[in-house]
């Protein structure tokens, strides 16, 4: 149990650096294709990078000043074997305890997400459906619609999809079905059934689901008015209900869907955004998974 404690710390540790370089230097930048890679990448590094250990083995009396360093960054990683070795002796049942109640969560979470998925399976089988393309459209009065979910758009048959606004909406979540972005609220909480105790998780899995919006409230717009579909979206009545893995117009906050729609592009701010992650990228990959261990000659 200790050991997964360990690895749980460092995944946290790991994201929690990644997510914020992205506050500071990559939230509410324009490109957001780059933004929802690098939101899914940092998941994927903090869940393997922890796991991979790299032995550098170097002279004690003629080690350099960055290996020096090296090993005072990864000291630690012996100072916890040594804490889990003695508890293991130790036989700490609250360590059990604590795995239990770990487990439960878990499985609690597995409960939901499966819940979701039979969810939008009777939906489906509930109700008519076309066919546009790859898409199905089924028309509906589930409450939060419309949404899309995989290839389908889950109609409001109170919306006139032929009227102006019905089509904007249409085009909408179009875009989140041909960008694939439930695919992204799959993994994310999928990611999250198992490490449902890392914050930082949920805050990238709240950050994807705004980039998601930005992407097709653009694609929504084109070359239409863009105050008049910031109009259409404020005048909107947001509905309390929303299934937790679709994709819903009718998402809040809205101030930065807004302020997005109107926001000029700085590309050189941008570049430089994106590059400075690979220094980052250095470091992180240095202090989780380089390990020094020295030899006397």
């Amino acid at each position: 149990m200790l050991p997964f404690a360990y690895y749980l710390l460092k995944v946290i540790c790991c994201s929690a650096v990644l997510y914020g370089y992205y506050k500071l230097f990559l939230r509410d930048k324009i490109f957001h294709q780059y933004n929802r890679f690098y939101l899914l990448v940092s998941v994927v590094i903090s869940l393997v990078m922890p796991l991979i250990k790299i032995n550098i083995f170097h002279n004690q009396n003629e080690a350099a000043a960055g290996i020096k360093l090296l090993s005072i960054v990864t000291s630690s990683n012996e100072y916890m074997e040594e804490i889990i070795l003695t508890a293991h002796k130790n036989n700490l049942s609250s360590a059990q305890y604590f795995w239990i109640f770990y487990v439960l969560i878990c499985l609690v979470s597995a409960a939901v997400f499966i819940k979701f998925l039979l969810r939008i399976q009777a939906i489906i089988n509930g109700h008519k459906y076309n066919v546009i393309g790859n898409t199905l459209i089924v028309s509906c009065d589930e409450k939060g619609t419309p949404f899309s979910f995989l290839n389908y758009i889950f109609w409001n048959n109170k919306i006139d999809l032929n009227s102006t606004t019905g089509n904007q909406i249409f085009k909408h979540e179009m875009a989140h079905v041909q960008q694939k972005h439930s695919y992204d609220k799959l993994f994310i909480n999928g990611v999250l059934i198992f490490f449902w105790c890392n914050p930082i998780f949920w805050l990238i899995k709240k950050e994807l689901a705004m980039i998601h919006e930005f992407m097709a409230d653009k694609i929504a717009v084109e070359d239409n008015d863009t105050e008049a579909f910031a109009a259409m979206i404020l005048k909107a009545t947001y509905p309390q209900y929303q299934l937790p893995l679709t994709n819903s117009f009718f998402y809040s906050p809205i101030k930065r869907r807004l302020i997005m729609l109107t926001k000029n592009k700085n590309l050189k701010a941008g570049y430089i955004g994106r590059v400075l992650v690979l220094p980052l990228a250095l470091l992180l990959f240095a202090a989780f998974t380089l390990k020094t261990k020295t030899f006397n000659s």
